[in-house]
């Protein structure tokens, strides 16, 4: 009998240049960004507005977004954590214990919407201009013709609902990922298995997931699988990959909490596997143990919003002349917030605001 579920290790990064790794999080995120602007061009075209204003309304809520996320995540999310490594709450690295280039990983939803408002706000009603050579600063009240704040709200908020393309870079990363179920089509993301399996022991090589079918399951939520693990010397003894496989990958897999999140190998008893020799004559073990699927909430909020869009988009074409201003807006938030509060029924632990991720 087939599975009802998906193995899912895709690799996070697309490519590289030079030694600096490009992450498909961020190409989704430009994605989004550039679907925005699009969005918010064709409004402005719609309504005989000026289409050069949508570079600078796009850079105000660009920018004001990605403060408002990172502010979101430092404050709400890792505070303690931040306090104590202030500089990587605005600097793109994690200086210990080795200095690594990570990017701005951790972006929270409701601080970009945050962010995104009072960028509008301050596009919609100052003139601000910087210039460095020579140096310039200037800051004064003037609000936008034809460009208020809640007229604003209905590019931006549609703009805004690209981010469905970002839910997708949080599935390529396997994070925010749901609870566990027996549901068709559920995912075992099997990342951070693969990953904490490789920093276990430096003779891991490869290491692979399949799944397999055994009546023999410790609940409902368990799923049986093979972890396939290649070493890299192949001069390596039988009794050191043994001594490996019984200490080493048992521990992992039993108490590292990244690998625990998705895999269940029972405690207190011998590991189950089989070893043998490949072709090139290193050492491959089968090991036997359950995999623990989850909700791809991911993929279900992504839809949502990839709907929800096309949907407002539509009504807005048709309606825009008799819509007051606001109204989309206000739509395209009760939509997003209410699957969303939704959704968090399919999380763990079940938390509307402070989940612990974006």
């Amino acid at each position: 009998m087939a599975p009802n579920y998906f193995i899912w290790n895709p690799d996070p990064i697309f490519c590289h240049i030079r030694s600096i790794p490009i992450k498909w999080y961020s190409i989704f995120i430009l994605l989004a960004f550039l679907g925005g602007r699009q969005i918010a061009k064709y409004i402005y075209g719609e309504t005989k507005r000026p289409i050069e204003d949508v570079e600078s309304l796009s850079i105000w809520v660009l920018c004001s977004a990605l403060i408002g996320a990172r502010l979101g995540e430092v404050l709400f999310y890792d505070f303690q954590y931040y306090v104590n490594h202030p500089l990587e709450a605005l600097l793109p690295f994690r200086f210990t214990p080795q200095w690594t280039l990570l990017g701005y990983h951790g972006l929270s939803y409701h601080g970009a919407l945050i962010g995104g408002a009072v960028g509008t706000y301050i596009y919609a009603n100052y003139d601000i201009a910087l210039q460095l050579f020579p140096p310039r600063f200037r800051f004064k009240k003037q609000p936008r013709k034809g460009q208020n704040f809640l007229w604003l709200t209905t590019p931006v908020a549609l703009g805004s609902m690209m981010g469905f393309l970002v839910r997708f870079g949080n599935l390529v990363n396997s994070e925010i990922v749901g609870a566990p179920t027996s549901a068709p089509f559920s995912v075992l993301f099997a990342h951070d298995i693969v990953e904490q399996l490789h920093q276990s022991a430096d003779s891991i090589e490869k290491v692979r997931i399949f799944s397999q079918d055994s009546p023999q399951e410790p609940t409902s939520l368990h799923r049986p699988i093979t972890l396939e693990v290649v070493f890299k010397d192949t001069l390596l003894d039988e009794a050191t990959v043994r001594s490996t496989l019984e200490n080493n990958i048992k521990q992992c897999l039993v108490n590292n909490p990244y690998v625990k999140e998705h895999l269940y190998e029972r405690p207190g008893v011998p590991l189950k596997y089989s070893l043998h020799r490949t072709p090139q004559r290193a050492y491959l073990a089968h090991i036997d143990t359950y995999g623990i699927p989850r909700h791809p909430v991911q993929l279900y909020e992504s839809m949502v919003y990839l709907t929800a869009l096309i949907l407002l988009l539509y009504a807005w074409s048709g309606l825009h002349k008799q819509l007051s201003d606001g109204i989309i807006a206000a739509i395209a938030m009760i939509v997003c917030y209410g699957f969303r509060f939704i959704f968090e029924f399919f999380k763990e632990p079940f938390n509307v605001i402070f989940d612990g991720a974006v």
